[in-house]
C-alpha cells in the first residue's frame, strides 16, 4: 500500500471514531474514497492528508475552550448552519411538528405513546423559587414519586422524560392547573393569564421543538457526565438543568430581552458584544434564530423589524452574527409573556435531549476523566511548616 494511502481503520484511529462512523463521513461528503482495498475485507483506502486535515479541524482547539468529541446519534450540528435530529431537519421538525412528537423523536422511540401522561403538582414551597427553581425541583419531586426511579432501560428513560416534564410545567404555578392539551398550552397557561393566539402557539411549539437538543451544548456534556456514572434518569436531568441555569448558556434569553426593550425605546447601548449574539460554534446564523423568528414575525411583525435593526447595528459594530437567545426574547416580547419565559421554554424543551444523551451513554464506562495541569504553588521544601 502507498505510504499515501490508508485503510478504513487507520483512518478511523486517525480520526478517534469507528469504523462505521467513517463511512458516514464519506456518505456526508467529508472524506473521500481513494481506493479499494484487496478484498472487500480490507475495506476502503483514504487519502492520509485529506484524513488528518479532517482530524486537524474537528480538533482544532479554540482559546480558552476546552475541547472534548463524543459519537452520537442524536443531533449533528454544522458550524455552517445546519441542525439535524436523527438525521431529520430540525427547524422543520420544529414548524410542523408539536414539542412531544420533536421529543419522540429525538428519544429514538419506536412506539410513542398518542397522549404524555398530565402532570400533578408537586409539594413545593413557593416564595422565593423562581420559575427555573421550580422545574428543577419538579423534577426531583418527579423522581421520589417514581417507584422505577432507579431503572436505567431506555424505556423508563423516556417515561421519567415525560413524567418530568409535565410534572415541571404542573409546578409552574403555585395552584393546580388544569389539564392542557399539550406541552405548549400547559407552558403558555403558566406564564400567561390570557387565552392564547394560534400564532402564539405555533410559536410556543417552534420554540420547544428547536431547542429539544443540540449537541453537545455544556449543559448535554453535564448530563452525560451524570449519566456515564450510572446516575438515575432524573438525576441526569438535574444534572443537566443545573449547567443550563446560568446566563452564559440557558438564560441569556432574560438579557437579550432587556437589550431589545431598550432598542424598542432607542437606548441600546452596544458597546460590547451583547447577550443574543454570536456563537461557540456556528460561523454564521445560528438556523435556531431564523425558524423561530420566522414564527414570532406572525405573531408580531413590529418586534421582527426592532430585531432586524439590532441585528444590524450589532453586526457592524462587532461582526457577530445573532443566536437563538435574542429569537426567545422576541419571542417573550412579542407575545406578552415574562423576561423569564426563555429560560423556562430551553429549560423544558432541553429536559428531553438530556434523556436522549443519557440513553445513548449507558453500555459506556465511566469515560469523562479529563487531566488538569497544575498551576498553583509547588511543594515547599524548606521545612518550615505553615505560619
Amino acid at each position: 500500500m502507498s505510504d499515501d494511502l490508508i485503510s478504513t481503520q487507520q483512518a478511523a484511529d486517525l480520526l478517534g471514531v469507528r469504523v462505521a462512523t467513517v463511512y458516514s463521513y464519506v456518505s456526508r461528503g467529508l472524506l473521500h474514497r481513494a481506493g479499494a482495498g484487496r478484498s472487500r475485507q480490507d475495506g476502503s483506502r483514504f487519502d492520509r492528508a485529506e484524513v488528518a486535515q479532517l482530524a486537524a479541524r474537528h480538533h482544532r482547539p479554540r482559546g480558552g475552550v476546552f475541547e472534548l468529541t463524543v459519537e452520537t446519534a442524536v443531533t449533528s450540528l454544522d458550524p455552517q448552519g445546519r441542525l439535524l435530529f436523527r438525521g431529520r431537519d430540525a427547524g422543520e421538525l420544529a414548524e410542523h411538528s408539536c414539542f412531544e412528537q420533536v421529543a419522540e423523536i429525538v428519544w429514538g422511540e419506536p412506539d410513542p405513546p398518542a397522549v404524555w401522561p398530565s402532570g400533578t403538582t408537586p409539594p413545593i414551597r413557593y416564595d422565593d423559587a423562581t420559575r427555573c427553581d421550580r422545574i428543577r425541583l419538579a423534577v426531583q419531586s418527579a423522581a421520589i414519586t417514581d417507584p422505577d426511579r432507579t431503572s436505567l432501560s431506555a424505556s423508563h428513560f423516556r417515561a421519567a422524560g415525560r413524567r418530568a416534564i409535565m410534572t415541571a410545567i404542573a409546578a409552574l404555578t403555585p395552584s393546580a392547573p388544569p389539564p392542557a392539551p399539550s406541552v405548549a398550552a400547559g407552558v403558555w397557561s403558566a406564564l400567561s393569564d390570557r387565552a392564547c393566539h394560534p400564532d402564539e402557539l405555533r410559536a410556543v411549539e417552534v420554540a420547544l421543538g428547536i431547542l429539544a437538543d443540540h449537541e453537545l451544548a455544556t449543559s448535554t456534556l453535564a448530563a452525560r457526565a451524570a449519566a456515564s456514572t450510572g446516575a438515575d434518569p432524573y438525576l441526569v436531568m438535574l444534572a443537566g438543568a443545573s449547567a443550563l441555569a446560568g446566563e452564559r448558556h440557558g438564560a441569556a434569553s432574560a438579557p437579550a430581552y432587556d437589550l431589545l426593550v431598550a432598542a424598542r425605546s432607542g437606548s441600546a447601548e452596544i458597546d460590547d458584544t451583547p447577550a443574543g449574539f454570536g456563537h461557540a460554534v456556528y460561523v454564521g446564523n445560528d438556523p435556531r434564530f431564523d425558524v423561530l423568528l420566522s414564527a414570532v414575525g406572525r405573531v408580531a411583525p413590529d418586534v421582527v423589524g426592532t430585531v432586524d435593526e439590532l441585528v444590524v447595528r450589532v453586526g457592524r459594530r462587532h461582526g457577530v452574527a445573532p443566536n437563538v437567545d435574542l429569537a426567545l426574547a422576541a419571542l417573550s416580547l412579542a407575545t406578552d409573556l415574562p423576561r423569564d419565559a426563555g429560560a423556562v421554554l430551553f429549560m423544558l424543551a432541553r429536559l428531553s435531549g438530556f434523556v436522549a444523551h443519557g440513553i445513548e451513554e449507558q453500555g459506556h464506562p465511566l469515560r469523562f476523566r479529563p487531566r488538569a495541569t497544575y498551576t498553583g504553588r509547588s511543594e515547599d521544601h524548606s521545612g518550615s511548616g505553615p505560619t
